[in-house]
């Protein structure tokens, strides 16, 4: 099937004193390839990868994002949520700049809130904001707005594997009654689920640096974001990272190091499971259990054991669980 490619598409500038439905992408979509810049009624994409929008609508609004000042009076929305990688920018004018200094601006970008960025190009010859989006990102939204006017300003988000654990780290330069970070995963990025919290700094004008282990066991690819909470309630999205995990073996032991308990993850029906240290001794052996099955170290002395299992297949693995 041949594809289709959109090289430039440049519609004139509508008022903005309402939102505009101005660009259709339709079922089909319009693909773009990596390294090639599309104009979308002063809206510009260069993605560093291939892309495609499809099934996509794109509004401008002068409906400002809420700060300290407020954003500019220009926000470019799309119809449904999709993830870039590559430059974003876009034109304005200066009467809508809505109080905001020019040389300082900052691309913002966001879903139902939103997130500033750090680093943004600004050339006030031609009213015109760009930014490089390094990983993918999931946004609607696109604006600008003065860097510290949300309650957080994300400098770094990343994600890695460190030994049994995924960590995820991110930096801010700058927060203004932030409450606390909220860690979400899904295998999807569609469906999120709660991790845990983060407390944050509250007030902060200099660098800080934050961290969050997922020491649950997980396979193939899997995404992180953090959803950033004033202390008012209002809330903004980070970027989407993403990592993929390899398909482990046939079973797994989480969290490794331990402190009271373990978790025995399986991919296949077992036959047993039995756990000694490293001299032989023998401390525990469990007759058929279920994939999920908790097992309590409370009594155990802190040290290093293996965890053998056998599978109803015949199949057997060795894993080292160190107790704390």
């Amino acid at each position: 099937m041949m594809k289709r490619y959109l090289l430039f598409c440049q519609l004139a500038l509508l008022s903005t004193t309402a939102a505009h439905a101005q660009f259709t992408a339709g079922a089909s979509g319009f693909h773009i390839e990596s390294g090639t810049q599309v104009f979308i009624d002063s809206l510009t994409l260069l993605p560093s990868s291939d892309f495609t929008l499809t099934s996509q609508t794109l509004s401008i609004t002068s409906t400002p994002i809420p700060g300290t000042p407020p954003g500019i009076a220009r926000v470019y929305s799309f119809s449904t949520p999709f993830d870039f990688a590559g430059t974003v920018g876009f034109f304005y004018r200066a009467s809508e700049l809505n109080g905001n200094s020019e040389t300082t601006l900052q691309l913002a970008y966001g879903n139902e809130d939103f997130v500033t960025t750090s680093g943004s190009t600004v050339l006030t010859g031609s009213h015109y904001i760009s930014n490089t989006l390094g990983s993918p990102t999931n946004f609607t939204s696109v604006t600008a707005g003065q860097e510290g006017a949300l309650p957080v300003t994300l400098v770094d988000f990343q994600v890695r594997r460190v030994e049994n654990s995924t960590v995820l780290s991110w930096q801010t330069s700058e927060e203004k009654n932030s409450d606390f970070f909220e860690i979400l995963q899904s295998e999807d990025a569609k469906k999120w689920s709660v991790l845990g919290t983060v407390n944050a700094a509250n007030t902060s004008n200099s660098k800080k640096d934050y961290s969050f282990d997922d020491k649950m066991e997980r396979f193939g690819m899997q995404y992180y974001r953090l959803r950033m909470v004033d202390t008012d309630g209002s809330f903004a999205y980070s970027k989407i990272q993403s990592i993929r995990l390899a398909s482990g073996g046939l079973i797994s032991a989480y969290p490794n190091p331990a402190v009271d308990k373990i978790t025995i993850g399986s991919k296949e029906v077992l036959a047993s499971v039995k756990m000694t240290d490293l001299t032989g001794r023998q401390f525990l052996e469990l007759s058929k259990p279920q994939p999920g099955q908790e097992v309590s170290l409370k009594n155990y002395p802190a040290g290093t054991y293996l965890v053998k299992v056998e599978t109803a297949s015949g199949k057997t693995q060795v894993i080292k669980v160190i107790k704390q």
